[in-house]
């Protein structure tokens, strides 16, 4: 499998969705202005049970995340509705299909881009690239007035071609073997003039041999 669509939509709840308004800015992006606005929570998953880490530091390499690897973040950790989500879909039956180990951590990232007349926003500054994982979960949560925000999945070769390019409506998710493609969003701005555009996503990070998300 390289890449699989799915439904996250059973495991978005209300609380969920509106806590996507007050997620902080990210303070680790390049440009002043602040496009992301994101939290993170990692923990150790075990059979059925979650062991959530108060540790909320995320690191990339620089030859992983060129835009902004090589350091270590830290940024908000996840509220409980962001928990339940993500328990929801790592415990579902579609997800274990294709995670077969019975213990394995997991990184999760909720993520709000936005734009308006003025800014772009990118949801994936670093271009085409791998997370650095075994297995990853992109669910489109929400999105508000947006145009663009196509998600391409590539083989890894830059010649390579793109085997998924899609928009991916609210409520869908893309399982992707990390160590096989790489995948990229582009940039979104408002489609309605005057008013801001958003997109939220969450991401889950999944490592079999016990790395550190």
């Amino acid at each position: 499998m390289r890449y699989q669509l799915g439904s996250a939509a059973a495991h978005i709840s209300s609380p969920f969705l509106a806590s996507y308004a007050t997620l902080p800015a990210d303070e680790h992006l390049q440009k002043g202005h602040h496009f992301r606005f994101r939290a993170f929570s990692k923990a150790r998953v075990k059979g059925d049970a979650f062991l959530w880490d108060d540790d909320t530091t995320f690191f990339q390499s620089d030859g992983i995340n060129s835009y902004a690897g090589g350091r270590h973040r830290n940024f908000a950790p996840f509220g409980e509705p962001a928990r339940e989500f993500a328990e929801g879909l790592v415990n579902s039956p579609a997800t274990r299909a294709l995670v077969t180990a019975e213990e394995f951590r997991i990184g999760c990232h909720q993520i709000r881009i936005k734009a308006d007349d003025e800014h772009v926003g990118l949801p994936a500054p670093e271009g085409f690239h791998q997370d650095g994982y075994d297995l990853i979960a992109v669910t489109c949560v929400a999105v508000d007035n947006v145009s663009g925000g196509i998600s391409l999945v590539r083989e890894k070769d830059p010649a390579g071609d793109v085997i998924v390019e899609r928009v991916m409506p609210p409520g869908e998710a893309l399982f992707l073997a990390d160590q096989e493609v790489v995948h990229y969003v582009s940039p979104i701005t408002p489609k309605v003039p005057g008013k801001p555009a958003y997109r939220d996503v969450a991401v889950i990070t999944f490592s079999f041999e016990n790395e550190t998300p």
